[in-house]
């Protein structure tokens, strides 16, 4: 075995050690890398759905610092206290009268797994059961105490069900004398309106600022691909923290604000919103867009005996002083649901929010994903009504014939180019042999052939150039959007979100075992779509000129290998997209490459067609001659 042969194969396998030990050992390394386990109250697949967060401590730290019960289940937090009634057609719950807050939401268009028998995402949970998350508006007086807060009992005034037809009407009276009447109406699908009402019937001036706090208890396992925690647009600027970020001290310690406290940290902004977002929901307050807020973030990490959680809120920056006989109005927003982006943009028109559609992560290329994503979305809708379920995976095969087209003028010169490679591989082959032993003759000599056939030999890099953010675009809608989530393709795949469901070492879903508890072999575990692609990516490779470099084509060889076991683990909508993209392009090559000549074949097939010419003229005055003879 020659030293280049060496090389190759030892390189190959660094590769494979590397992708082994990525694979085995960095979840035991970083835990915040291992795919979080499912909620006790939900099960969502691999913590996409979940709410909730790991086992914490035996006792509730509520958010007005108060020791509560012990964590119990959601069924038993669900029974105690006085509660109103939910039904918006796509929420159902229920709204705790002690604190006027909303605990209690879940998601009636969405199940947390595939099964058709599957229960429905919960997305808000009593503060006292496991992964409590809460959202609140309160009253703060100047000295920081609470007008209104977590432990008033209020009373229901008028409607008994909050639905999209009939609001609630709730009231309280603070110490002070001033009366809070809330209205909370349906104010479009997972979005609600609060509009409190502040009547002062006693006999001083009180000085008082709205105060707005969605709650989340207990530690939340962080997502490996997107952002799960803390979310905010603040001065015209979005602000994300994962929640392991939110944990560390010098997390942009200016977002960071305790009204509660008095401390006087947070973003002063006018117009904007805060919340929590998870992989495809998200909890979100908006305040008036005309009114200077302060918001951010702020952790409790609690102690012995108590719970973490972390508040992401505003207070209004300027308090009002009330005084007797005066009325004080505020309006407030509160979204609880699914990120679609129809709605979210729809929204953000409607009631002026800033970039409420970034609550879909789109990710640092959003000028790009978000319109692929749009163009994916319209497609889908237009093919709904013919494919039905199947309408999202025809609609990636519909923009893989689209990304063709658009670029196909560049395409048709890129394969032109490696069409005339292809024709130049005896000449190159002759090449090789004669500076066999010379790689910068070689090199001069190979660059020399390449003038005279005009060949660019980097004619084809430039459309895969074009088509790799296309690639990281579509990787990101597969990640994040709700059409991709538990959207089925012909055959067996039931979600184009997650990656292939069939394995190779499971003779794809014959043998019932698991191969993913055994990392070392888990690794070649592979699924149909991926060797679909791998055997499209090799005969696509086939169809192209070989490297004139051996060592090169010898590496070449493997791509398809290797290439296959990095999109293994991909959505296997993107691997679709990829595999019907190496389709088309094999036949588009094909057609080229019969229509295509070099320089040379053109220059042979014009001599050839003056010499035939000038047989022809030969033939013709012989002809005549011997005509004129007779």
């Amino acid at each position: 075995m020659n030293e280049d042969m060496r090389n190759m194969f030892l390189a190959i396998a660094i590769s494979l050690a590397l992708v082994f030990a990525v694979q085995t050992f960095m979840p035991q390394l970083f835990p915040s890398m291992a795919p979080p386990p499912p909620s006790p109250q939900q099960g969502g697949a691999g913590g996409s759905d979940s709410a909730g967060g790991t086992d914490g401590g035996l006792t509730v730290t509520g958010s007005d610092g108060q020791f509560i019960a012990a964590v119990t289940s959601r069924e038993a937090a669900l029974e105690q206290g006085n509660r109103v009634q939910i039904d918006t057609g796509v929420l159902k719950g229920s709204l705790n009268l002690q604190g006027a807050v909303m605990d209690d939401l879940t998601l009636t268009g969405y199940r947390q797994s595939l099964e058709d028998d599957s229960p429905f995402v919960d997305l808000l949970h009593p503060q006292a059961t496991q992964g409590g998350y809460t959202v609140a508006h309160d009253w703060l007086t100047a000295t920081g105490g609470a007008l209104v807060g977590a432990r008033t009992d209020w009373t229901l005034e008028a409607g008994n069900r909050l639905t999209v037809d009939t609001p609630v009407v709730l009231s309280a009276t603070s110490e002070t004398g001033i009366t809070v009447r809330r209205t909370i109406e349906v104010a479009g699908d997972y979005m609600f309106r609060m509009t409190d009402e502040l009547t002062h019937q006693g006999g001083e001036a009180v000085t008082i600022a709205p105060i707005g706090t969605v709650n989340r208890f207990d530690e939340v396992q962080d997502d490996r691909y997107t952002t799960t925690g803390y979310i905010s647009v603040l001065d015209r600027k979005l602000r994300e923290h994962k929640y392991g970020k939110i944990a560390k001290p010098s997390t942009n310690p200016e977002e960071r604000l305790n009204p509660m406290s008095g401390e006087q940290g947070g973003v002063v902004t006018t117009g904007g919103w805060v919340g929590f977002t998870d992989k495809y929901w998200m909890v979100a307050l908006v305040p008036s867009q005309t009114d200077q807020v302060r918001a951010g973030y702020s952790l409790n990490k609690g102690g012995l005996g108590q719970r973490q959680f972390v508040s992401s809120q505003y207070i209004y920056n300027a308090p009002v002083t009330i005084q007797p006989q005066q009325t004080v109005e505020v309006s407030t927003l509160v979204f609880a649901g699914a990120k679609d982006v129809s709605l979210l943009d729809a929204y953000a028109k409607e009631f002026s929010i800033p970039k409420f559609d970034r609550g879909v992560n789109f990710w640092f290329i959003y000028p790009l994903t978000k319109p692929l994503f749009l163009a994916l979305a319209k497609v889908t809708d237009w093919l709904r009504p013919s494919m039905g379920a199947y309408a999202f995976g025809a609609a990636i095969i519909v923009l893989t014939l689209i990304v063709k087209t658009i670029l196909f003028p560049l395409q048709l010169r890129a394969y032109r180019s490696m069409a005339k490679m292809r024709t130049l591989q005896p000449k190159m082959k002759e090449l090789q042999e004669k500076h066999a032993d010379d790689r910068q003759a070689l090199s001069q000599a190979m660059m020399t052939l390449y003038r005279q056939e005009g060949v660019n030999p980097l004619g084809g890099c430039l459309p895969m150039l074009l088509q790799f953010p296309v690639f990281i675009s579509l990787y990101r809608v597969m990640l994040v959007t709700l059409e991709a989530r538990h959207a089925p393709f012909p055959g067996w795949v039931q979600d184009l979100s997650a990656k292939d469901p069939t394995g190779l070492l499971e003779l794809f879903g014959l043998i019932p075992w698991n191969p993913e508890l055994i990392p070392l072999i888990a690794i070649i575990n592979i699924g149909i779509w991926p060797i679909v692609y791998g055997v499209s990516m090799l005969a696509l490779q086939r169809m192209s000129p070989a490297p004139s470099d051996p060592m090169q084509a010898r590496i070449f060889l493997f791509m398809p290998i290797i290439f296959t076991f990095v999109l293994a683990g991909f959505p296997v909508g993107l691997v679709i997209y990829w595999t019907v993209n190496n389709i088309i392009s094999m036949g588009q090559q094909f057609i080229i490459g019969r229509m295509t000549k070099t320089k040379s074949q053109e220059q042979q097939e014009a001599a050839a067609a003056r010499a035939e010419a000038k047989a022809a003229e030969r033939a013709a005055k012989k002809a005549k001659k011997e005509q004129g003879e007779a």
